[in-house]
């Protein structure tokens, strides 16, 4: 998929419904039966999902249908993000005494209008998630597991580069370090910096090599690294912000708090935040975690990696750069590395000839790149070397990215003792 796995998007789902305030506040606006309903629905597209994303590369139509229900499930997150959001709203008025407006929302008239607009929400959506599901025209294996040892699990980076197998990003890390050293301050108190492209072409590992730069340690007076993913969650990220600065576990449960710990840490100095692998879409929840920010000493910067576009210009406040691809000349230097030794080149130049081509159809992606020149390491017969060149999976349509049929490629020729 272009962004992010419906597995993936139907499992923040999950979290939201099952939740305690959205459960609580169900009963409690009589909006029970359609979230359940909603659950039910949810949960019977699930358990065909992993058959499906595993047959999509193969069937245009199971491609299709994938990303109808994720149309869907996108619509299902936000009308479920704007019922926690308004649930939560009311439970901290309650909890702060405000007793008037609380009176006032639960005032017969304020509770019908609020469950009608909010279950015809709910139900909508449900409807349109159902009828999708009934389209399927294929057979789709239910409950059909993926093995643990090759089961995804959640995205973690770090800011650990080595630096000696990095090639051809030399100029990009001397362009952001510049950027990162001019005192110049955003208007509204942070300057957020983003590196924007596709899945694979190493925008953790530039964060990285500029975030381990000696001018860019010697430039700030904290330097903090956050893996950021699909889950924008403010008080998880406020809380991984303060145990990054203070190298240990943050034992802060309430947001309140632990936002008044970070600006009491940040407060008049001088910091380079990198937020890693950020997929939120919401001004709002940027903007509630940027107000935060703000207090750091003129100079601080934010620096954000992300795929999407749309992400980029939420959250920019300078000019965002965009990743291309390797040069040809670096995209073999690091394929040789991985695939070649000195004794194989030698014997059979024929295999040079082949990974010239496999290097070629990797559009310059270092991920793609390393994964089957790491793949192909392992195989010396030229056969086994063509099979990959004409693999199937180099036609699939990769939603604009060259990675998807590259890495397919790589998981499905791993020789069984490497899986386990």
């Amino acid at each position: 998929m272009a962004d992010v796995l419906l597995s993936s998007l139907l499992q923040t789902i999950f979290t939201t419904l099952t939740s305690s305030v959205l459960q609580q506040f169900g009963i409690a606006w009589g909006l029970e039966t359609e979230l359940k309903n909603l659950e039910s629905t949810l949960s019977t597209i699930q358990a065909v999902l992993v058959d499906a994303e595993a047959k999509q590369w193969t069937s245009e139509a199971i491609k299709n249908w994938l990303r109808k229900l994720k149309d869907s499930a996108y619509d299902a997150d936000n009308v479920l993000d704007e019922f926690a959001t308004q649930a939560l709203k009311r439970k901290l008025d309650s909890q702060r005494g405000a007793a008037h407006r609380v009176s006032a929302f639960f005032s017969l008239r304020n509770r019908l209008i609020f469950r009608l607009k909010m279950g015809n929400k709910i139900k909508d959506v449900e409807e349109r998630l159902d009828k999708i599901a009934r389209e399927r025209s294929f057979q789709l294996t239910e409950g059909l597991m993926v093995p643990e040892s090759r089961a995804v699990e959640g995205r973690q980076t770090s800011s650990f580069v080595n630096e000696s197998g990095i090639l051809g990003r030399n100029d990009e890390k001397e362009m952001i370090i510049e950027m990162l050293l001019d005192d110049l301050s955003d208007r509204n108190g942070v300057s957020v910096f983003a590196v924007c492209g596709m899945g694979g072409l190493g925008k953790t590992t530039l964060a990285g090599l500029v975030y381990n730069d000696k001018r860019v340690e010697g430039h700030f007076d904290l330097r903090l690294w956050v893996c950021v993913s699909d889950d924008f969650d403010i008080k998880r990220l406020t809380g991984a912000i303060v145990e990054s600065i203070e190298g240990g576990a943050c034992n802060i449960t309430n947001l309140d708090p632990l936002q008044r710990r970070l600006q009491e840490k940040l407060s008049g100095r001088r910091y380079l935040l990198v937020l890693d692998d950020v997929w939120n879409e919401y001004h709002e929840k940027w903007d509630r975690l940027k107000d935060v920010l703000r207090c750091g000493a003129k100079g601080s910067k934010v620096v954000v990696t992300r795929r999407s576009q749309k992400v980029a210009h939420i959250m920019a406040t300078l000019p965002i750069h965009h990743m291309l691809g390797l040069s040809e000349d670096d995209s073999w230097s690091l394929f040789e590395q991985r695939a070649f030794d000195s004794r194989r080149m030698e014997e059979n130049h024929d295999l040079f000839k082949i990974g010239k081509a496999i290097v070629k159809k990797c559009g310059g992606l270092p991920l793609a790149i390393k994964a089957l020149g790491s793949l192909l390491q392992f195989k010396s017969s030229e056969s086994e070397w063509l099979s990959v060149r004409d693999s199937k999976f180099w036609d699939l349509p990769a939603d604009g990215s060259t990675i998807l049929p590259a890495l397919r490629l790589s998981y499905d020729n791993l020789a069984p003792h490497l899986m386990m």
